[in-house]
């Protein structure tokens, strides 16, 4: 087993980590799809009940809603994946 096959090794394994980033980046935009038109809707639908009824503890979900979908756009359009990736190697 010589230096180049130590290579090819390596530059295969960065491919495949380059893959499996690219698919969980891939999931995280069609799963954020889903998760933000429920999102849309819970937050109109909560609203409207929260006008309607005079109960602003309606609005209350919103809030961990709200975060999850931050996470999610993170996840999919920001840099969570790469910030991830820069504390495996540190």
């Amino acid at each position: 087993m010589g230096t180049g096959y130590m290579e090819r090794q390596i530059l295969m394994q960065n491919q495949m980590r380059e893959r499996q980033m690219a698919m969980q980046i891939a999931w995280s935009r069609e799963f954020l799809k889903y998760f933000g038109t429920f999102f849309s809707v819970a937050t109109v639908g909560l609203t409207v009940g929260a006008v309607k009824r005079k109960k602003p503890v309606l609005l209350a979900p919103i809030v961990p809603l709200g975060f999850i979908f931050a996470y999610q756009m993170d996840s999919a359009y920001g840099t969570l994946i790469y910030r991830m990736r820069g504390k495996l190697h540190s």
